[in-house]
């Protein structure tokens, strides 16, 4: 009885759980593979990955090093990695299907051109005619394995034509190269960080450091976690919490501990007030197959034992941060009642601080709750006038007291008021 799976049911599989996006920012990633066998945690200054998408042609190229004749022949165009096939240090891929899923994911026809310092190949294939033979194998279009090639010629640049409908539509809409872009500052912040150089239609991919505000009473939170298990490679994971800057990326899910409550430490559900939170998980194994990520690198593995106990730890890092923005919340109602827009001691803290790098800046193990005192008033207390008046009456009082602005107006009227009806 053949119980073995049809190429047709495979490629739809592998195809149907990942979203076009995040299928092209696995083959940069590859890239950025490249990069790191290459260079390691160094500069990757003048290495690149190009990027040239229409609605008619995929392609990516890049100088990382290339793909030997040999890794190609046991290892990348198979479906699965080989369960002796030593791990890339610092990579997330382990399942080995990034580079094929993405080929199947864009197109029916793709060209793959290789070259090292001592090898070369082509691979060359109609998908949907390959689908059709019962063998698995790709054969060389082009082999070279004893040859001297230089550095300029060194790399890879995948082909893709024959675009599937839906994908060469994507590709004509005026927002996918933004969306691919943000996309891969995001997910690719680190090698882009070290002078990787990625461009989309020779447009340059630019990313800023991850920042945290910091000051003397802000100091952000950091800690380091390690997972060890008998018998595998342990799981390092480095966290930072505490303030930043306003912006919209950021998960407001359970996935990072909002609306979760996990041995008796809880965070609320997201609001408004909880903007300025900021935190960051680095993950890092020598075997990918320990960190939780999903099968299509974009998301956790919630049932993973390391992810369920790092997220504890982020909970209970974010706790005292979440207590600052709840009483800078209550300053801030309090001073609008009182008819304030003076910065308290809070806000004054919380706008006096600086972003920095977050592997540059000064961290404490926990986040203090500053202790900032209220300004000590000197004179009597104040309290601000506010009326309003049709504008041409107002700018003719304007013009008859001489006033250089508005609230020297509302000074001025009050003044003559005072003198003349109570008195000095």
């Amino acid at each position: 009885m053949d119980a073995s799976a049809t190429k047709e049911l495979f490629i739809e599989m592998i195809t149907r759980d990942i979203a076009l996006v995040p299928s092209i920012v696995d083959l940069v990633d590859n890239c950025a593979d490249g990069a790191r066998r290459m260079r390691g945690n160094a500069s990757y200054q003048g290495l690149a990955a190009r990027l040239d998408i229409s609605a008619s042609e995929f392609r990516l190229s890049d100088n990382c090093g290339g793909m030997s004749v040999d890794l190609a022949r046991n290892v990348a165009f198979r479906f699965g990695r080989p369960p002796n096939t030593p791990p890339l240090k610092h990579s997330i891929g382990q399942f080995g299907v990034g580079m094929k899923r993405a080929i199947f994911k864009i197109g029916k026809y793709f060209r793959v051109e290789s070259t090292t310092a001592s090898s070369r190949f082509v691979i060359e294939q109609d998908v949907v005619a390959w689908a059709k033979i019962p063998e698995w194998e790709y054969e060389f279009r082009e082999l070279e394995e004893d040859g001297r090639f230089n550095s300029t010629q060194q790399g890879t640049t995948i082909t893709i034509t024959e675009l599937h409908d839906g994908v060469a539509a994507e590709f004509a809409l005026q927002d996918f190269v933004p969306q691919l872009k943000q996309e891969i500052k995001s997910r690719l912040r680190d090698p882009i960080a070290r002078k990787l150089a990625i461009t989309i239609n020779a447009i340059p991919v630019d990313s800023e450091p991850l920042t945290l505000l910091a000051s003397k009473e802000l100091a952000p939170a950091y800690k380091e976690l390690r997972f060890s298990a008998t018998g595998a490679k342990p799981v390092t994971v480095r966290l930072f919490c505490g303030l930043g800057r306003l912006i919209l990326e950021g998960d407001k899910t359970p996935a990072t501990g909002w609306s979760a409550e996990i041995d008796d430490v809880s965070l609320p559900a997201f609001h408004g007030q909880y903007n300025h939170l900021r935190g960051y998980a680095y993950f890092d194994c020598d075997d990918p197959g320990r960190l939780p990520w999903n099968t299509t690198k974009t998301g956790f593995n919630m049932d993973s034992s390391v992810y369920r106990a790092a997220r504890l730890e982020m909970m209970k890092m974010a706790l005292p941060v979440k207590t600052f923005l709840d009483r800078l919340k209550e300053e801030k109602s309090a001073k609008a009642k009182a008819g304030s827009d003076e910065p308290g001691p809070l806000q004054s803290l919380l706008l006096s601080a600086r972003p920095g790098d977050i592997h540059k800046i000064d961290t404490r193990p926990t986040f203090d709750l500053p202790t900032a005192k209220a300004k000590k008033v000197t004179g009597p207390i104040m309290q601000k006038i506010q009326y309003d008046e049709p504008l041409k009456r107002v700018q003719e009082v304007r013009s008859a007291l001489k006033a250089r602005s508005w609230k020297e107006v509302g000074e001025k009227t009050f003044e003559y008021f005072y003198k003349a009806e109570v008195g000095e």
